[in-house]
């Protein structure tokens, strides 16, 4: 460490041999990264050459020479991400997360298995799965590479995990799952609509079009009616009038978004009024995730329900807090 220290200062005061031992010493680790980062030895050589030229220009920018090997792993991540949206740009690329590694061997199955479901899942998830697991970077390490802080890193390594064991899960044969004792995770659907609409004639018009397209429909007093639905966990979408009552609708988001079966199973579409541009900003604030005109169209109504229904389980549905 003491070492690598003294290096980086004469690196960053123009010292080119200074820079090439440090080259020299973390390549074998960069390229490891990098490989299995992008999936391709071309490519992660390639790579690794980028982010070295690029640490070599901005060494100089470096005030804690103890973090070198944390700033230049950032540096690698971010030349593989732009590599791969590079790819992802050229029609004719096969998608590098296609790449799945395979095996006959029956001893490597298991590895095969793993990576087939990690090439599942998007870029950003199986990165950090592969540097906390495979490059063995701790949670600080981790934040400092992704600039993220120590509690985000923990948030979306759990969310990693969960990803990694639905897709593991749906790899596996009933006789699998069974003799594992687990089972097949029940995907997440709407079926039952909780609404809190005082005016009677709109609640009437909404529980129509949801009811015609083949929801159910369940009708709550007021905001705090909501909050013990959700607390029973009841329903699997809410919709709210901003004239809820008591408590004041913000409030009544704010306080399902504390709740962690509700902020992650009960999405909340807000009814507010028309143009009204300050409801919309303090409902996205508040947690809702969808926000409609009162009255709301029938046809529109149903089409956003429908997008949730499509959109919520993977790509809407918020993280876990750290602490839990």
């Amino acid at each position: 460490m003491e070492r690598r220290a003294t290096l980086v200062r004469q690196a960053a005061n123009g010292d080119r041999a200074a820079f090439d031992e440090l080259a020299r010493s973390h390549r074998p680790w960069l390229l490891g990264l990098c490989f299995r980062l992008l999936r391709d030895r071309e490519a992660a050589e390639d790579a690794v050459q980028e982010a070295l030229t690029a640490a070599f220009t901005h060494i100089a920018q470096l005030r804690e020479p103890d973090r070198f090997r944390a700033w230049l792993g950032r540096i690698a991540l971010n030349t593989c991400r732009m590599y791969v949206r590079r790819m992802a740009s050229l029609p004719t690329q096969e998608p590098i997360a296609e790449s799945a590694l395979a095996s006959e061997a029956d001893g490597e199955r298991s590895l095969a298995e793993v990576n087939g479901a990690l090439a599942r899942i998007d870029h950003a998830t199986r990165n950090i799965l592969l540097l906390f697991y495979d490059e063995g970077l701790s949670h600080a390490e981790l934040a400092e590479m992704l600039s993220l802080s120590a509690s985000a890193v923990k948030s979306r390594l759990h969310r990693a995990r969960e990803r990694l064991r639905k897709e593991m899960l749906k790899m596996m044969t009933p006789e699998q799952r069974a003799r594992l004792g687990v089972t097949q995770d029940e995907s997440w659907a709407l079926h039952t609509i909780l609404l809190v609409e005082p005016d009677r004639s709109l609640a009437a018009s909404i529980c129509e079009s949801l009811t015609t397209a083949g929801y159910e429909v369940v009708t709550l007093p007021s905001g705090e009616a909501a909050l013990e639905a959700a607390t029973a966990r009841r329903g699997q979408m809410l919709i709210l009038d901003k004239h809820c009552g008591e408590p004041h609708w913000i409030e009544v988001l704010t306080l399902l978004k504390t709740q962690a079966w509700a902020r992650e199973n009960l999405p909340v579409a807000a009814l507010v009024d028309p143009d009204n541009e300050r409801d919309v900003f303090l409902a996205w604030g508040a947690g809702a995730v969808i926000c409609l005109s009162r009255p709301p169209a029938g046809d529109e109504l149903v089409g956003l329900v429908k997008r949730l229904e499509r959109l919520w389980p993977e790509e809407l549905r918020p993280e876990p807090w750290p602490d839990e």
